[in-house]
């Protein structure tokens, strides 16, 4: 009787090792944007702190300073918080997916290693094979649940970007200069 699968356990590893793989490059890839947004960001903050200090340098009239709004830096900077929530969800969606596969590649060979174990266990090893069997199973509940926790969460950080994403128009409107 043999429980151990080599084959079974390289199969997994390599699993493992691309889900690694696919980790590490979504992380250098989700750096790398979170990067060029914040440098984009403090490019036209600084750009804008010019250009309103230029503005405000040349107002001759008091009614003129009354048209000079936050409202563009205020836009830019709910743009910038946009994008760096969609990254975040983004990067949160990715784990999620390889946890969810080598969960299920788990569950897989915990499921073949009871039923290897129930196919070659001696008659008198009948209680063991059961409590196996509801380990296997507790862990499949377990396991459901859990994802699907994950899967509301997703659902949850998308449904506050599009929220905020709306708060963010509004708020810039309110502000957008009459005229």
């Amino acid at each position: 009787m043999s429980i151990f699968d080599s084959k079974a356990f390289q199969n997994g590893q390599l699993s493992g090792l691309e889900a690694a793989q696919r980790l590490g490059e979504e992380t250098i890839d989700s750096s790398e944007r979170l990067v060029h947004l914040q440098f984009q960001a403090l490019r036209l903050a600084s750009d804008g702190f010019f250009a309103g200090w230029r503005r405000l340098l040349s107002v001759r009239e008091p009614e003129a300073a009354a048209e000079l709004s936050p409202a563009v830096q205020a836009e830019r900077l709910l743009e910038y918080g946009r994008q760096v929530q969609e990254l975040a969800t983004a990067g949160q969606k990715v784990l999620f997916d390889l946890a969810r596969q080598q969960m299920d590649s788990g569950t897989r060979q915990l499921r073949g290693m009871v039923a290897e174990v129930a196919k070659n266990a001696p008659a008198d090893a009948d209680p063991l094979v059961s409590v196996l069997e509801t380990t296997a199973k507790g862990v499949d509940c377990l396991y459901g649940r859990s994802l699907k926790a994950a899967g509301q969460g997703v659902a949850l950080a998308d449904n506050v970007i599009r929220l905020s994403r709306e708060a963010g128009r509004a708020a810039a409107g309110a502000v957008r200069p009459k005229g």
